[in-house]
């Protein structure tokens, strides 16, 4: 760790440049050791880790899902060891989104080359000059609107099932694991 301390706008910035790129430099310049991702428990089992091999792995993640993934930092909000990052999440939807509910199945959502553009915020407590814990309020919902997922119409829901059928969301799901997996195996 660099005996200078970032600011936390440049923490932030280094913290979903690293999400979007996997560039390990950059997790270990934004992410403490005993990192707590507080919205790890509807991720791949590999992202629920502390520190940098889960924030690895929830960005492994992201990027199977997504390409062009894009974090715009519009404001942020700091006091004391607290922030606040306000921000515009972009991407096009190239591979499979799984999301793994804690007390269900994991259900996979077939890529349909959309593109989305929705707003979130993101709370960090810093700790050593890293950001030690994180949880976010996200617009999911307008995500998969724009992805074509919902409203569940009858066309949405024959791709679905095509996709059960064929197999394709098993393979997705074990894909998702896989990444998730590898991106903590490279770490380590």
């Amino acid at each position: 760790m660099s005996p200078i301390i970032a600011s936390a706008e440049d923490l932030a910035r280094r913290h979903f440049q690293a999400i979007e790129t996997g560039d390990v430099e950059l997790a270990k310049a934004s992410i403490h050791p005993e990192h707590v991702n507080h919205e790890a428990p509807d991720h791949p089992p590999a992202c629920r880790q502390p520190g940098i091999p889960g924030f690895l792995a929830t960005g492994a993640w992201l990027r199977l899902a997504f390409s062009d993934l894009r974090f715009e930092l519009t404001e942020l909000v700091t006091e004391g060891d607290r922030c606040i990052a306000h921000v515009v999440m972009s991407g096009r939807q190239t591979g499979p989104f799984v999301v793994f509910p804690p007390q269900g199945r994991p259900v996979a959502f077939p890529p349909t080359g959309a593109t989305f553009a929705v707003r979130q915020c993101h709370l960090f407590t810093i700790q050593d000059g890293l950001h030690a814990d994180h949880a976010a309020v996200r617009d999911d919902l307008g995500m998969l609107t724009q992805l074509g997922h919902l409203p569940p119409t009858p066309r949405v829901a024959a791709r679905m099932v095509r996709w059960q059928l064929g197999g394709g969301a098993r393979r997705a799901i074990r894909a998702a694991v896989q990444v998730a997996d590898e991106a903590v195996a490279s770490y380590r």
